[in-house]
């Protein structure tokens, strides 16, 4: 959830309960008024009647709607006024209506009469809404236009953050990254000059360990080529016994054991640093087709049968160079990890390229052998990165790639 979101949501879970509250104090309020008001006018009412009674009026003729008289015999206490509520149909209304009344005793002359005055509530309702609904009215307004004003102010304040966070989400570290903007708001504009500076040290830095491990791959490869030219010299030496030819060759395939882990890392290296820029319209059939013709004479060597599936040519936009490195990775490993007399199988349609092995076991964590350095135990000539280069070729242009092992067959399918 973003935070102008969540900070409003904040504002109307404080605004809406006192809302609320504030509306039933202030009706309480009206409504206590209304009452007292109803009060004093039924005890002006029954003062006047004392006084029209002790005038000598009768009382039957005082009597209507909203004044009852009744003889009273009982025992007169101190206090005899009682205010009360109560319900009355209105004929003609046709409706029953709510009434505020009073009731006391009033002496005439030789007998007591308990006295009944009533007063409509509705000119008190109607009161009340005229009132009350326009207070409420002018609450929700103002608590609209709080919400939309503090809406808009905290957009526009936040403006500053949003802008560093996009140009975040899309900072590469490859690339120079232009300057956060300066701001007037102190605190964005101090964590802008600090994202300015880290975002530039991180690109020195990486910079200069491109050009470390590029330096250092390069000036590796010449002492290397001399290694193994010079150990080809000694293999052919004539003096030499069966015991110093082991130990020779196994110091020549640890030199090229180095040299493929050299130039493995130099290839990720350029690939993370992307210097494979250059783009083409790739059709993976012929790709494929050269590849397996690269490949006949090791697949030969394990009797390996392949078997081929095109439904129709897979196009892509990328580097030629790439396309060659992953089909030849994928094709290669295949037919590596393979069993004598085994099988594998491509799969390739517009939208899949699929291939599978035979092999002599299955693996459960299929995911990791993506990870750099991670081989399977059986596999000891293995430098463990051609899966890595790989995932890192599919990463960069956006190809969903997955492995499944089932009853020994490893299969790898790439979608696009």
């Amino acid at each position: 959830m973003k935070l102008l979101n969540k900070t409003s949501i904040y504002y109307l879970l404080f605004a809406l309960p006192v809302f609320a509250i504030c509306s039933a104090f202030l009706y309480y309020l009206i409504s206590s008024e209304i009452i007292d008001n109803l009060d004093e006018s039924l005890l002006k009412e029954k003062t006047e009647l004392e006084q029209k009674l002790k005038s000598g009026i009768d009382y039957t003729a005082l009597q209507d709607d909203e004044i009852h008289f009744r003889l009273f015999n009982g025992i007169i206490k101190e206090s005899s006024i009682r205010f009360f509520d109560t319900t009355i149909y209105d004929k003609t209304e046709q409706e029953i209506l709510p009434f505020r009344g009073l009731t006391t005793i009033i002496n005439n002359g030789d007998t007591n009469l308990e006295v009944f005055v009533l007063r409509s509530y509705i000119e008190s309702d109607d009161l009340i809404s005229s009132i009350l609904y326009p207070v409420i009215i002018l609450f929700v307004i103002l608590l609209a236009g709080f919400f939309l004003i503090n809406w808009y102010v905290s957009k526009k304040l936040w403006k500053p953050f949003y802008q560093t966070l996009e140009q975040l989400t899309n900072y590469k570290i490859t690339e120079e990254t232009e300057k956060f903007a300066n701001v007037n708001i102190k605190e964005f504009s101090e964590l802008n000059t600090t994202l300015t500076a880290m975002t530039k040290k991180m690109h020195e830095d990486f910079i200069n360990q491109k050009q470390f491990i590029e330096n250092a791959s390069h000036e590796i490869q010449t002492p290397l080529a001399v290694i193994k030219s010079k150990i080809e010299l000694l293999i052919q030496s004539k003096n030499l016994n069966e015991s110093d030819i082991q130990i020779i060759q196994a110091a020549y395939n640890a030199s090229n054991k180095l040299s493929a882990l050299n130039k493995a890392l130099l290839l990720l290296s350029k690939i993370e640093n992307n210097q494979f820029k250059e783009i083409e319209t790739i059709g993976f059939m012929s790709f494929i087709e050269k590849t397996l013709e690269h490949f006949e004479g090791l697949a030969e060597i394990k009797n390996i049968k392949i078997e081929k599936n095109y439904s129709s040519e897979l196009k892509i936009k990328m580097n030629p160079i790439l396309a060659e490195i992953l089909i030849s990775n994928l094709i290669q490993n295949a037919i590596r990890h393979n069993v004598k007399d085994g099988t594998i199988k491509i799969d390739l349609s517009q939208h899949l390229f699929s291939i599978s092995n035979t092999s002599d076991s299955n693996i459960e964590n299929t995911q990791a052998l993506f990870n750099r350095f991670h081989k399977n135990e059986a596999s000891a000539e293995s430098i463990g990165l051609g899966l890595a280069i790989v995932k890192e070729i599919c990463d960069k242009y956006s190809i969903k790639i997955e492995y499944k092992c089932e009853q020994k067959v490893h299969t790898i399918e790439l979608y696009f």
